[in-house]
């Protein structure tokens, strides 16, 4: 039996350097947000990230890994080439969103063994558009294919219950574009889907579980008339176990997977381990209280901390077929 590795991870700010191109609309948003954020700095943030890449699985490192917070492809590409697991030949399937902050969505994959094809994306507009979502038909050893949906939706910045209702769309989105998949004209109640992502929200939350139809009930998937998805996670949300993220003292599941009906039963040759999924938390990775360890840039009230990843631990599991 075959296994297909995919992870999920937010790299918080992978900016390109200060001085890079960039529209006048998207420096006057980032304002001194980047000062002192030099080539230098993003070189070592890159290798700090594919530092942490290339311990997934086991060192065997990722077949697909989605991301967000990237600025543009020129920048995750370095990051692609970066990485070094021997055997891998890691490229970037990506696209410019038109996030006010130019941060987007994209994917890295192993053109050994994964092929990309059909990428579509579904802007969300807020008054104004947001990040969007972001995916496309991964084919693996020319044998299997899924599709995997790179997410990341609104934040809680301006508190949560107060940005909640953009999330709510969001999921509403998602659940469209997904319906669409399953039901749709050229739908396929069987197609096996993978949405990944930093939801900003948790699996209990309205967004995730009214709007967007993420459950914990595998049945409630298998005899869904309106798209239902598994929500994966939920598992690992027993007793005290750390999350992806935290804020003050609170740990939040933020970082998810959910699968489809045709990765659990079926016709679908490729099926998800759901015993696999787990939040990857290597030690080096791990700062005061357990949190991740950030890469802060020079433009933080502590300077920069460069031996630092991101505020977001990665997630990981396994597809079979």
């Amino acid at each position: 039996m075959a296994e297909v590795n995919v992870g999920w991870w937010n790299l918080e700010n992978l900016f390109d350097h200060e001085t890079a191109p960039r529209p006048d609309a998207l420096k006057s948003k980032l304002k001194s947000e980047l000062k002192g954020w030099t080539a230098a700095i993003r070189d070592q943030k890159i290798a700090q990230l594919a530092s942490i890449i290339e311990l997934m699985f086991g060192g065997q490192g990722p077949d697909v890994l989605g991301v967000c917070e990237v600025e543009n492809e020129s920048v995750l590409a370095r990051l692609a080439n970066t990485i070094s697991v021997p055997g891998r030949n890691y490229q970037i399937v990506s696209h410019a969103s038109p996030d006010s902050r130019g941060i987007d969505v994209s994917f890295i994959i192993d053109s050994n063994r994964v092929t990309a094809s059909n990428m579509e994306h579904q802007i969300v507009v807020k008054r104004a558009p947001t990040r969007d979502l972001f995916w496309a038909t991964f084919t693996v050893d020319n044998a299997v294919s899924f599709v995997g949906i790179a997410n990341h939706w609104p934040s809680r910045s301006a508190g949560q219950y107060t940005s909640e209702p953009f999330r709510i769309l969001a999921g509403e989105a998602l659940a469209f574009v997904v319906d669409d998949m399953l039901r749709g004209e050229n739908g396929d109640k069987e197609l096996p889907i993978v949405a990944m992502g930093d939801f900003n929200d948790e699996p209990f939350n309205r967004s995730m579980q009214e709007y967007l139809l993420g459950t914990r009930d595998p049945a409630r998937v298998r005899f869904s008339k309106s798209g239902h998805l598994l929500n994966c996670m939920w598992p690992l949300m027993q007793g005290h176990d750390p999350c992806t993220y935290l804020f003050s003292s609170d740990w939040n599941m933020l970082d998810q997977f959910l699968v489809s009906y045709g990765l659990l039963k079926g016709s679908s040759p490729i099926k998800a381990n759901l015993g696999s999924v787990e939040i990857f938390r290597p030690g080096v990775m791990k700062g005061t209280s357990g949190r991740p360890r950030r890469f802060s840039r020079p433009s933080t009230k502590s300077g920069v901390d460069n031996g630092g990843f991101s505020d977001h631990f990665p997630t990981k599991m396994k597809l079979t077929f």
